[in-house]
């Protein structure tokens, strides 16, 4: 397991960096519901969007809200969307389909499938221009897991083919 773990350390160091930074803030995940929460959130953890499209909430109370939602059957926003194993496993499904070449910047990488994943996950598979915004709440939880190092979010895009 050791050299298991280093060989991973070494192939993915944001790993070590992620578990050490969360070992570090109190409560594990050292996220508190922003003190100004936008008019149109509901479940406390939103914030707000600069598109009017995009303000939008999950509809659910503090406990119930999608992005934090608690370990039970098919319903852990940390596993489903979060885990960067089963985004890896993602992305490689992608590019191994489209034959399209790993992003470099690992963060957008996650960001930009964990979008995906969400969409899968509470939309089903969409076709194709069927595009979805997603819960401010979740967007940000996503954002602050695999941040843009300069804070740089291009947010919802219409359907190029449009």
């Amino acid at each position: 397991m050791r050299a298991t773990l280093q060989r991973v350390v070494r192939e993915n160091p944001e790993y070590l960096f992620n578990i050490l930074e969360a070992s570090q803030q109190p409560g594990g995940s050292g996220y508190s519901p922003p003190e100004e929460q936008p008019s149109w959130c509901i479940c406390t953890f939103c914030r707000e969007m600069p598109a009017l499209r995009e303000r939008l909430c999950c509809q659910r109370n503090q406990d119930g809200c999608i992005s934090r939602l608690p370990l039970s059957f098919c319903l852990d926003f940390d596993i489903l969307i979060l885990n960067e194993a089963v985004l890896a496993l993602s992305r490689l499904y992608r590019q191994d389909i489209l034959a399209q070449p790993e992003d470099g910047d690992r963060n957008k990488a996650n960001r930009h499938t964990a979008y995906r994943q969400f969409v899968l996950w509470h939309h089903g598979r969409l076709g194709a221009g069927d595009r979805r915004v997603l819960p401010s709440c979740c967007i940000w939880r996503i954002r602050d897991k695999f941040p843009d190092q300069f804070g740089q979010y291009t947010g919802f895009k219409d359907d190029p083919l449009q």
